[in-house]
């Protein structure tokens, strides 16, 4: 058995089913990525349903309208736990004292905006339209309202149609929330603590994926945390050092069809190099160049990567379609027979009647 691969898998709750709730599965994942992308179903629900037991799309509605959950951005657009808050501040105010996330801040606009919502309560971007001839057309609107939301000067509190809905923190945030922005050392740790505690072990770089200034805080806390022994590093891999006894069951040889967002898949090259699995979400790509499909998922089976599947779920018809699938190698009965029965139970979450191979 791989060390490495048993412990990342089975701490990726895809075989061992989390037993707690959804916010705590939340918690436990340090994250839940959200994407616009709807070909099957959008990406949280997917690694949602391949970890929880019986889940159903409207649990989530419900752990964001509980206060459980909030949105905001971690190495994208997520869900954070709500104890999360103080460290989701440490961007916020690197956001507001001039850090650049897409564009430049329009500060007139977006008073304009705040004060509408501060008068007027949850508004969305499509409120902000105006007859011709405004001061402003919604696109510019849509940018303050953004701008707001990655300072932490406006909050999401639910989504309709996907659409953002904000509102003043103070109306959003549970009174037993701590607000204070965390030190540089305590977000470090926590960004070290939350990916080892859902991914097993790794490296520091991959603690700080994607996450604009917070390498250095990252690389700080490994130090500190080896230095007091919270970390040790084992073949190259940094592991908390309560888990360096620890003997990982090996992964049952299931196959589990996964998001091309999910946590285990997420970082390319940290993929390749635990599991030797070379993947690609060819959507991004132009139609010529993609060599397996527009939306593939990985098909993991047991401690390892067979394949992609490209799938499109078609609800007029009631098809959850297989537009192409594509075997590393050729497959034993063994693997056939679970990816089939995978197929179907991932059709049945969707509502989807049918499997058809076009």
């Amino acid at each position: 058995m791989d060390f490495a691969r048993a412990l990342v898998l089975e701490r990726q709750h895809l075989f061992s089913p989390w037993q707690q709730d959804l916010p705590g599965l939340i918690r436990h994942l340090g994250a839940l990525q959200l994407d616009a992308i709807q070909v099957i179903s959008r990406a949280h629900h997917h690694q949602l349903y391949n970890r929880l037991p019986r889940y159903r799309e409207p649990l989530l509605d419900k752990a964001e309208a509980s206060r459980a959950i909030f949105e905001y951005w971690s190495h994208a657009a997520a869900f954070l736990p709500m104890d999360a808050f103080p460290h989701a501040r440490v961007r916020m105010d690197r956001i507001r004292e001039g850090q650049r996330h897409w564009f430049e801040k329009n500060a007139k606009l977006c008073r304009f905006v705040l004060d509408r919502i501060r008068a007027e309560g949850p508004l969305k971007a499509s409120d902000f339209v105006r007859a011709k001839g405004g001061w402003w057309q919604w696109s510019d609107e849509k940018k303050a309202l953004e701008q707001l939301f990655h300072e932490g000067e406006l909050m999401v509190t639910r989504r309709e149609g996907f659409q953002k809905v904000f509102d003043l923190p103070e109306r959003v945030l549970p009174s037993h929330i701590q607000t204070t922005r965390a030190s540089d050392l305590e977000h470090g740790r926590y960004l070290v603590r939350g990916f080892l505690r859902c991914q097993g072990l790794g490296k520091a770089e991959e603690m700080a994926y994607l996450r604009k200034g917070d390498g250095p805080l990252v690389k700080m806390a490994v130090a500190a945390m080896l230095k007091s022994g919270e970390l040790i590093e084992r073949s190259g891999e940094l592991l908390l050092a309560e888990d360096q006894h620890h003997e990982p069951k090996a992964p049952p040889r299931k196959v589990r069809l996964l998001s091309p967002f999910d946590p285990l898949v997420l970082q390319r090259k940290r993929l390749n190099r635990l599991f030797g699995f070379d993947y690609q979400l060819e959507c991004y790509l132009p139609a010529p160049k993609r060599r397996f499909g527009y939306f593939c998922l990985p098909i993991l089976f047991g401690d390892s990567f067979k394949g992609v599947v490209d799938l499109k779920a078609d609800r007029g018809q009631g098809q959850l379609q297989v537009k192409a699938l594509h075997w590393l190698q050729k497959p034993g009965s063994a693997l056939e027979g679970s990816f089939n029965k995978a197929l179907k139970d991932f059709a049945l979450f969707h509502q989807l009647e049918e499997l058809a191979f076009v």
